[in-house]
Protein backbone atom coordinates (compact mmCIF):
# COMPACT_ATOMS: atom_id res chain seq x y z
CA UNK A 1 0.00 0.00 0.00
CA UNK A 2 2.89 2.39 0.80
CA UNK A 3 4.36 1.77 -2.69
CA UNK A 4 1.03 2.66 -4.37
CA UNK A 5 0.67 5.83 -2.26
CA UNK A 6 4.26 6.89 -3.00
CA UNK A 7 3.83 6.26 -6.72
CA UNK A 8 0.56 8.21 -6.75
CA UNK A 9 2.21 11.14 -4.92
CA UNK A 10 5.08 11.26 -7.46
CA UNK A 11 2.64 11.19 -10.39
CA UNK A 12 0.57 14.02 -8.91
CA UNK A 13 3.66 16.16 -8.24
CA UNK A 14 5.02 15.56 -11.75
CA UNK A 15 1.73 16.54 -13.35
CA UNK A 16 1.66 19.75 -11.31
CA UNK A 17 5.14 20.80 -12.44
CA UNK A 18 4.65 20.00 -16.14
CA UNK A 19 3.25 22.91 -18.16
CA UNK A 20 -0.02 22.11 -19.86
CA UNK A 21 -1.09 23.01 -23.39
CA UNK A 22 -1.27 26.79 -23.71
CA UNK A 23 0.08 27.33 -20.19
CA UNK A 24 2.41 30.07 -19.05
CA UNK A 25 6.08 29.09 -19.14
CA UNK A 26 8.95 31.19 -17.80
CA UNK A 27 6.67 34.19 -17.43
CA UNK A 28 5.64 34.17 -21.10
CA UNK A 29 2.18 33.13 -22.22
CA UNK A 30 2.26 30.54 -24.96
CA UNK A 31 0.21 31.63 -27.97
CA UNK A 32 -1.84 29.04 -29.78
CA UNK A 33 -0.67 26.31 -27.43
CA UNK A 34 3.07 26.64 -28.12
CA UNK A 35 5.82 29.22 -27.79
CA UNK A 36 8.12 29.70 -30.76
CA UNK A 37 11.20 31.84 -30.34
CA UNK A 38 14.00 32.53 -32.78
CA UNK A 39 17.58 33.11 -31.68
CA UNK A 40 19.85 35.53 -33.51
CA UNK A 41 22.89 33.45 -34.54
CA UNK A 42 25.24 36.47 -34.44
CA UNK A 43 23.76 37.94 -31.24
CA UNK A 44 22.03 40.78 -33.10
CA UNK A 45 18.54 42.15 -33.70
CA UNK A 46 16.14 39.81 -35.55
CA UNK A 47 13.63 41.23 -38.00
CA UNK A 48 10.98 38.86 -39.35
CA UNK A 49 10.12 39.06 -43.05
CA UNK A 50 6.62 37.94 -44.03
CA UNK A 51 4.99 35.40 -41.75
CA UNK A 52 8.43 34.27 -40.56
CA UNK A 53 9.28 33.36 -44.16
CA UNK A 54 12.75 34.74 -43.53
CA UNK A 55 14.67 36.94 -41.09
CA UNK A 56 17.23 39.68 -41.31
CA UNK A 57 19.63 39.95 -38.41
CA UNK A 58 21.22 43.34 -37.78
CA UNK A 59 24.50 43.44 -35.85
CA UNK A 60 25.90 46.82 -34.86
CA UNK A 61 29.52 47.47 -33.96
CA UNK A 62 28.83 50.64 -31.97
CA UNK A 63 32.55 51.42 -31.63
CA UNK A 64 33.02 51.80 -35.40
CA UNK A 65 29.43 52.56 -36.48
CA UNK A 66 29.36 49.50 -38.78
CA UNK A 67 25.96 47.86 -39.26
CA UNK A 68 25.92 44.35 -40.74
CA UNK A 69 22.80 42.59 -42.01
CA UNK A 70 22.56 38.82 -42.40
CA UNK A 71 19.70 37.36 -44.46
CA UNK A 72 18.46 34.17 -42.80
CA UNK A 73 15.81 31.51 -43.29
CA UNK A 74 12.47 31.37 -41.47
CA UNK A 75 14.01 29.70 -38.43
CA UNK A 76 16.87 32.26 -38.32
CA UNK A 77 19.40 29.44 -38.57
CA UNK A 78 20.76 29.27 -42.14
CA UNK A 79 22.08 31.96 -44.46
CA UNK A 80 19.93 32.78 -47.49
CA UNK A 81 21.59 34.36 -50.52
CA UNK A 82 19.75 37.11 -52.33
CA UNK A 83 20.42 38.83 -55.66
CA UNK A 84 20.39 42.44 -54.39
CA UNK A 85 23.55 44.55 -54.43
CA UNK A 86 22.34 46.63 -51.46
CA UNK A 87 19.67 46.88 -48.79
CA UNK A 88 18.39 50.41 -48.24
CA UNK A 89 17.44 51.47 -44.71
CA UNK A 90 15.85 54.56 -43.25
CA UNK A 91 16.93 55.17 -39.66
CA UNK A 92 15.39 57.55 -37.12
CA UNK A 93 16.15 58.30 -33.50
CA UNK A 94 19.84 59.18 -33.81
CA UNK A 95 19.50 62.94 -34.00
CA UNK A 96 17.10 65.34 -35.62
CA UNK A 97 17.50 64.03 -39.19
CA UNK A 98 16.47 60.73 -40.76
CA UNK A 99 19.47 58.75 -42.02
CA UNK A 100 19.30 56.91 -45.32
CA UNK A 101 21.77 54.06 -45.32
CA UNK A 102 22.73 51.63 -48.09
CA UNK A 103 24.14 48.36 -46.82
CA UNK A 104 26.34 46.96 -49.59
CA UNK A 105 26.55 43.28 -50.53
CA UNK A 106 29.61 41.54 -49.07
CA UNK A 107 31.45 38.84 -51.00
CA UNK A 108 32.76 35.86 -49.05
CA UNK A 109 35.47 33.75 -50.66
CA UNK A 110 34.98 30.91 -48.14
CA UNK A 111 31.26 30.47 -48.88
CA UNK A 112 31.49 31.42 -52.57
CA UNK A 113 29.14 34.37 -52.07
CA UNK A 114 29.58 37.35 -54.39
CA UNK A 115 28.16 40.87 -54.49
CA UNK A 116 24.73 40.30 -56.02
CA UNK A 117 24.52 36.71 -54.66
CA UNK A 118 25.14 36.97 -50.95
CA UNK A 119 23.51 36.80 -47.54
CA UNK A 120 25.62 39.54 -45.89
CA UNK A 121 25.41 43.32 -46.27
CA UNK A 122 27.14 46.16 -44.40
CA UNK A 123 27.58 49.91 -44.12
CA UNK A 124 29.27 52.29 -41.72
CA UNK A 125 27.83 55.62 -40.57
CA UNK A 126 29.18 58.17 -38.09
CA UNK A 127 25.73 58.52 -36.41
CA UNK A 128 25.72 54.79 -35.56
CA UNK A 129 28.82 55.15 -33.37
CA UNK A 130 27.75 54.62 -29.77
CA UNK A 131 24.12 53.94 -30.78
CA UNK A 132 22.10 51.73 -28.46
CA UNK A 133 18.63 52.22 -29.93
CA UNK A 134 17.06 53.42 -33.18
CA UNK A 135 14.00 52.87 -35.34
CA UNK A 136 14.62 51.41 -38.78
CA UNK A 137 12.76 50.64 -41.97
CA UNK A 138 13.93 48.31 -44.71
CA UNK A 139 12.94 49.88 -48.03
CA UNK A 140 12.49 46.66 -50.01
CA UNK A 141 13.94 43.19 -50.20
CA UNK A 142 13.37 40.10 -52.34
CA UNK A 143 14.04 36.72 -50.75
CA UNK A 144 13.35 33.47 -52.62
CA UNK A 145 11.15 35.31 -55.12
CA UNK A 146 9.02 37.04 -52.49
CA UNK A 147 9.15 40.82 -52.60
CA UNK A 148 8.53 42.70 -49.37
CA UNK A 149 8.85 46.40 -48.61
CA UNK A 150 8.54 48.92 -45.78
CA UNK A 151 9.54 46.56 -42.97
CA UNK A 152 9.68 48.55 -39.72
CA UNK A 153 11.78 47.44 -36.76
CA UNK A 154 13.14 48.67 -33.47
CA UNK A 155 16.85 48.19 -32.83
CA UNK A 156 17.83 46.21 -30.74
CA UNK A 157 14.43 44.52 -30.21
CA UNK A 158 13.43 43.67 -33.79
CA UNK A 159 9.81 43.39 -34.90
CA UNK A 160 8.54 40.14 -33.43
CA UNK A 161 6.61 41.76 -30.60
CA UNK A 162 3.24 40.80 -32.04
CA UNK A 163 2.84 43.89 -34.27
CA UNK A 164 2.37 43.88 -38.02
CA UNK A 165 5.33 45.86 -39.30
CA UNK A 166 5.33 45.33 -43.04
CA UNK A 167 3.39 45.82 -46.21
CA UNK A 168 3.73 43.35 -49.11
CA UNK A 169 3.46 44.33 -52.74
Amino acid sequence: MKVVASTLAVLVLCSLSTPSFGAEENGKEKKGGHHHEHKAPHGGCLVAVGEHFAHIEFVLDAATGKLTAFVLDGEAEKAVRIKQKEIKLKIEGLGDKKIELELQAVANVLSGETAGDTSQFEATHEKLKGAKHFDGEIDKIEIKGQKTKDIDFDFPHGNEGGHDHEHKK
